[in-house]
């Protein structure tokens, strides 16, 4: 959290997704930031995962917001044509066909997409920039993609790399750029495995990442 801080604007909004086990380390983090407590989401499955005693079907999202200034707010208790609560109800992984479910494979802690594009929806202006410093699977440069946002990405593991390259190529048809030399770089590729990159839908960007074209129209 303190990392990402500095990259974090007046009234931006912080969250990140725990099961009820980690938020009170979550909280104390965030006190110790001076972020002030937005909201706790509830992330309600359609169908339970492991547990030796309750199975888990849901997972929590803690959102804090940085600084005085207000935060963007496009439901406003309806009055922008949205209609949400802080109890979020999508397929996770354990759901058959869902979004998260076909992503098990490459990835343990799927988020489905949708979930993450609906959250964009509701907390940032289109042409925003969402940072995600564990990018997984690619879910929130996917997210992103679909919502006219640009999303600044970090993962290390070159095997999540090809899975976000070629999650990204599907959903778009189009190919990431290696900034250095502007050449387009394929899933499996030499560039994509070696590389502990950084992953971003942007139009312009620092030239020694990867950077895909935001191509999406705004919602």
């Amino acid at each position: 959290m303190n990392a990402a801080l500095p990259f974090l604007c007046d009234g931006g909004v912080f969250g990140t997704f725990i099961d009820w086990r980690g938020y009170p380390t979550i909280f104390a983090a965030a006190s110790k930031l001076a972020l002030s407590p937005l909201n706790l989401i509830v992330w309600a499955k359609t169908n339970a995962g492991m547990g030796s005693l309750y199975r888990s079907q849901h997972e929590l999202l803690p959102l804090f917001k940085n600084g005085d200034a207000p935060h963007v707010n496009s439901v406003e208790l309806g009055k922008k044509g949205r209609w949400r609560s802080n109890v979020w109800t999508y397929p996770g992984a354990s759901s058959l066909g869902s979004d998260a479910r076909r992503g098990l494979e490459d990835h343990p802690t799927v988020k489905p997409a949708i979930m993450l594009a609906d959250a964009f929806l509701d907390l940032t202006n289109c042409g925003e920039i969402v940072i995600d410093p564990f990018l997984g699977s690619g879910s929130t440069l996917i997210a992103a993609e679909r919502t006219g946002r640009s999303c600044r990405g970090i993962e290390l593991d070159p095997l999540y790399i090809d899975v976000i390259l070629r999650r990204y190529q599907t959903e778009t048809g189009q190919s990431a750029i290696l900034g250095r030399d502007r050449r387009n770089v394929r899933p499996a590729s030499r560039e994509a495995l070696e590389a502990g990159a950084v992953v971003l839908t942007t139009r312009g960007g620092d030239p020694s990442v990867f950077s895909t074209r935001c191509r999406a129209r705004c919602s």
